[in-house]
């Protein structure tokens, strides 16, 4: 594994592990009420395109980290349409 590779996975990691206190939050409570619909909803379509730019370059760790986070943002904007 290369050098810059490393550094993809270490900034992947660091905004996966951003999105995890929310996720688990909203998961315990099953409140978002104080959640923005259209933050979430940006941010998953914007975390696709990135996960397609990725596997079209053939970047692994922007393909990797951005599916772990969409999965995570997902599951919040999936509470959020689920509860409000």
């Amino acid at each position: 594994m290369e050098y810059i590779d490393v550094l993809g996975y270490v900034a992947g990691i660091l905004v996966v592990i951003s999105l995890l206190p929310q996720a688990m939050q909203s998961w315990k409570t099953k409140s978002t009420k104080d959640i923005n619909l259209w933050r979430y909803v940006i941010y998953v379509t914007g975390l696709v395109l990135w996960i397609a730019y990725a596997l079209i370059i053939g970047n692994g760790p922007v393909a990797v980290m951005n599916f772990i986070g969409l999965a995570l943002a997902a599951s919040i904007l999936y509470l959020k349409l689920k509860y409000g």
